[in-house]
């Protein structure tokens, strides 16, 4: 294993690592300590936190470098999940991938709900997860289609015998695609990056129309508070695709035969691993409830603390809190 390859394992290792205990930590409050009135919105975050979960742990099972070769596209799997096969490394990333799309479509989706519960009535919690699962389906189709698309460790080889003669296979543990331009993997490779242009469209026209609204006087000076400090959680978190945009474009460069390097190709999964790490960290800090336990246990002081007899809209919003002893400090 090469000092670039090296460098890889310690980076997933300890990100991921990470990426799943601030996830499964939000997805512990969003289940156990999520106000009653909150429980709608709290769906969202719930699924963020599992769709991010789920990523981290597909990166760390796989710990992949991705290396293009001509017109073939080749991974080498570094994680644990060599110890069953490439075809098994493989499913994983497939897996992983549809996390990251899952991920854009539900974070345009958070801003459309935010913009709609200002307008509108708050759909049902039912409605909701409805409304997730048909979200899910271009990913999960994404999935099914690409999970048919890799080849076999021995038609792969030659190739990079031949495009990449300097890199030392023995060891490697190798999926990959012949051709990028077989109708299932370009499929896949369209899907991923086409819409993220749009998405970021969508998100800053809503963001505008949300602001706009809360400039109105048709609403509570507290209600505007919450409203914009949930508004700021996901502005946040729409600057994370940044990530992924830099992922896809360091592999349209080696595709390209633009640059052909390991820390390229390592570069790749990096940028596409600091999403799922970074967004529940977003989540903990600003929204309210979930800042309050975190710092509680944080500063040792959960059990000094009294429940909080704050009152929460339909939409999210607190409409009164009063305070107790002990409290932690906004």
């Amino acid at each position: 294993m090469s000092g670039v390859d090296i460098v890889s394992v310690v980076f997933h290792t300890t990100t991921d690592s990470f990426g799943m205990l601030f996830n499964l930590v939000l997805l512990y409050l969003v289940i156990y300590r999520t106000p009653s009135n909150f429980e709608v919105y709290a769906i969202l975050i719930g699924n963020f936190a599992i769709t991010d979960f789920s990523a981290c742990l597909a990166s760390f099972l796989i710990q992949q470098r991705i290396i293009p070769a001509g017109t073939s596209l080749v991974y080498f799997s570094h994680g644990p999940c060599k110890f069953v096969g490439e075809e098994f490394c493989y499913i994983i990333y497939d897996f992983m991938l549809s996390c990251y799309t899952h991920s854009l479509y539900c974070l345009l989706f958070s801003f459309y709900f935010r913009y709609y519960v200002l307008a509108n009535r708050q759909p049902t919690a039912t409605s909701l997860r409805l409304l997730i699962v048909v979200i899910a389906i271009p990913s999960t189709f994404q999935f099914i289609i690409l999970s048919f698309a890799n080849q076999p460790a021995e038609e792969l080889i030659p190739i990079l015998g031949r495009e990449l003669p300097q890199y030392n296979l023995t060891g490697e543990t190798i999926s990959g695609h012949t051709n990028v331009f077989e109708w299932k993997l370009f499929t896949a490779i369209l899907h991923m990056t086409l819409p993220i242009t749009p998405v970021y469209i969508g998100i800053l026209v809503l963001r505008r129309r949300i602001i706009l609204m809360l400039s109105t006087d048709t609403m509570s000076e507290n209600t505007k508070k919450v409203h914009k400090q949930l508004l700021k959680a996901l502005t946040y978190q729409a600057l994370l695709p940044c990530f992924f945009s830099m992922g896809v474009a360091s592999y349209t460069i080696g595709q390209l035969g633009i640059c052909q390097s390991p820390y390229l190709e390592t570069f790749t999964f990096f940028s596409f691993g600091v999403l799922p790490v970074v967004s529940p960290l977003l989540s903990l800090y600003f929204i309210r409830p979930y800042r309050r336990i975190v710092l509680a246990c944080l500063c040792g002081t959960l059990n000094k603390t009294s429940p909080s007899t704050e009152t929460y809209s339909k939409s999210g919003t607190v409409i009164s809190n009063t305070r107790v002893p002990y409290s932690i400090p906004e």
